[in-house]
């Protein structure tokens, strides 16, 4: 940025302070802000990695009865004998019955031949053990076979737990500052999770999975890092921050084919996450969130901080600004009321907002149904599952790379409902593409997963840019715990396969439709500065009507 384009953005006079001209003078990609996006995707390739643990460690695994007169001959999974000593049952969990043939009738018994003789080919009996092709899974090491709710069960424990998660860390994030989540929520999630790789039992897991989730993952992330940055930067900088979470999370499958036992595989990739604990030295707070929160002169440090890192000589009139910062501040603070009463006020007193965010958790409940799902039943898709969850988490590259260029050009309403409806038809289609072509389903749902992508992160833009700085987090995180409900939902969508092997896919793309609509209600806010208070936040709308004049 040149010199020119510096003085013609501060140009304006201002009152007070003009925190917008300050972070454009700083710049948005400076070394300051590079080494703040590597250390947010570090942190936050791990911990999406440890809140999709569940797709690999409580994965499906192949499982007949166990026919000891049989087995004790050929113990493998996929016998000669499993073709008569198995026949005909449409339930794994039942298996052909024996029984012998004497001179007058035939006689139930427990035979030890293995022979097709002795097998009925109608009749089955209820398996009194089942035996699984490999023990990697917490399904085969805790015998879920027979009792598959129990497996997924685990998931939609685990996404229980996150609507405790996102209530209590949305207030959290915005009374005390989005440092504390950054750093607490992954050294929390990173013992538990090792505690729980040593889980003794079914119930153990569970419990502990719910208590991961449950006090672990609030996130911050995209909340500091639009912060981070002045009006015409925040879009390409979450993208970027994205793009290095997503490759980051694409190594999950590697790490899960290559590391297949689920006990290493959870200490694999939750014990990394206690490093973030160092980041207590290396992040500083929201200058956002420290403004309005009067604490001007470490937010003021923050930014001569930030500059110097970056090798940047603030204009006078910054330095002006960045002088004048504490008075003003002191005195629209000192009048402002406390910020909790101002998370309860604010809400119920703007109907406009109260709209806002009925439309934006109807929204998160489809999209965290749509991605939840998606990622689950890549598994289930043609191919290599570890290969199918990387290549899904990939495409989010070339998303993010759509997303910076058409976000701020298009706006976002539009391209939401776009990505949405084309993710819809997409979804649909590839469920009904024949197994000849199978390498279409896949493509089909590929382009799927990247226009859900598209959208969903349009819409986490979306939500944190339509509410003021003092509530953003706790207003987004409402909304989002809201949506929680899609996620708990999603982990049973594969159980849809026993009535037809595409039904998941169909109503996935059902689902898809829906946000894309709702997104069209939604105020335009790609040429809108983030608002710091209601009254700058119920604005949007007619900022969006003046520009439409």
């Amino acid at each position: 940025m040149t010199a020119k384009d510096i003085k013609e953005k501060v140009k304006e006079p201002t009152e007070g302070f003009n925190l917008d001209g300050i972070l454009c003078e700083l710049g948005s990609f400076g070394k300051y802000q590079l080494l703040l996006l590597l250390l947010l995707s570090f942190r936050d390739s791990f911990l999406a990695m440890c809140n999709f643990n569940y797709v690999f460690a409580a994965a499906e695994v192949p499982y007949r009865c166990a026919v000891p007169e049989c087995d004790s001959i050929d113990p493998s999974f996929n016998a000669s004998w499993t073709e008569f000593a198995l026949q005909n049952t449409t339930n794994t969990c039942y298996r052909a019955a024996r029984y012998a043939l004497n001179s007058s009738s035939q006689r139930w018994n427990a035979s030890n031949s293995c022979s097709p003789d002795y097998f009925s080919s109608r009749d089955t009996v209820a398996c009194e053990r089942v035996v699984y092709e490999n023990y990697n899974s917490v399904a085969a090491e805790f015998d879920l076979g027979c009792e598959p709710w129990k497996r997924t069960m685990i998931g939609t424990v685990h996404n229980i737990g996150l609507i405790i998660s996102f209530i209590l860390y949305g207030f959290v994030s915005d009374r005390y500052g989005r440092k504390v989540i950054i750093v607490g929520t992954p050294i929390l999630v990173g013992i538990v999770g090792l505690i729980k790789s040593f889980s003794v039992n079914y119930w153990m897991l569970l419990a502990l999975e719910f208590i991961e989730t449950a006090f672990g993952y609030g996130n911050a992330s995209m909340v500091l890092s639009l912060e981070a940055v002045s009006q015409n930067g925040r879009v390409a900088f979450s993208c970027i921050w994205d793009i290095f979470t997503n490759i980051g999370t694409a190594f999950f499958g590697l790490i899960a084919w290559k590391v297949p036992y689920w006990r290493h595989l959870l200490r694999a990739i939750y014990a990394p996450l206690l490093v973030v604990v160092f980041y207590i030295f290396l992040i500083d707070e929201g200058v956002r969130w420290l403004l309005a929160h009067n604490k001007n002169d470490e937010a003021v440090r923050v930014l001569n901080k930030v500059a110097k890192i970056n090798n940047v000589e603030l204009s006078n009139k910054a330095k002006q600004m960045m002088k004048s910062i504490e008075q003003t501040k002191s005195e629209e603070n000192n009048n402002a009321p406390s910020c909790s009463t101002k998370h309860l006020l604010s809400v119920l007193r703007s109907r406009t907002i109260l709209l806002r965010l009925t439309l934006i958790s109807a929204c998160f409940i489809c999209l965290s149904f749509v991605y939840t799902s998606a990622i689950i039943y890549s598994t289930g898709i043609f191919g290599n599952k570890y290969l199918n969850y990387s290549a899904l988490q990939l495409v989010a590259v070339p998303t993010r790379i759509i997303t910076a260029l058409t976000l701020n050009r298009f706006g976002r309403k539009a391209p939401i409902c776009v990505a949405y409806c084309l993710a819809g038809v997409c979804f649909i289609s590839s469920a009904f593409v024949p197994s000849s072509l199978s390498w279409l389903s896949v493509v089909l749902y590929l382009i799927g997963k990247m226009c859900n992508s598209y959208g969903m992160f349009s819409l986490y833009v979306v939500s944190i840019e339509i509410f003021p700085t003092t509530v953003r987090n706790s207003l987004a995180n409402v909304a989002n715990t809201v949506g929680r409900i899609g996620a708990i939902l999603a982990p049973q969508v594969p159980l849809l396969e026993q009535y037809m092997h595409s039904l998941p896919s169909v109503v996935i793309g059902l689902v898809a439709f829906i946000p894309g609509l709702l997104a069209l209600l939604l105020p335009e806010t790609s040429r809108s500065p983030l608002p710091d208070d209601i009254q700058q936040a119920e604005k949007l709308d007619r900022t969006e009507e003046d520009a439409k004049v």
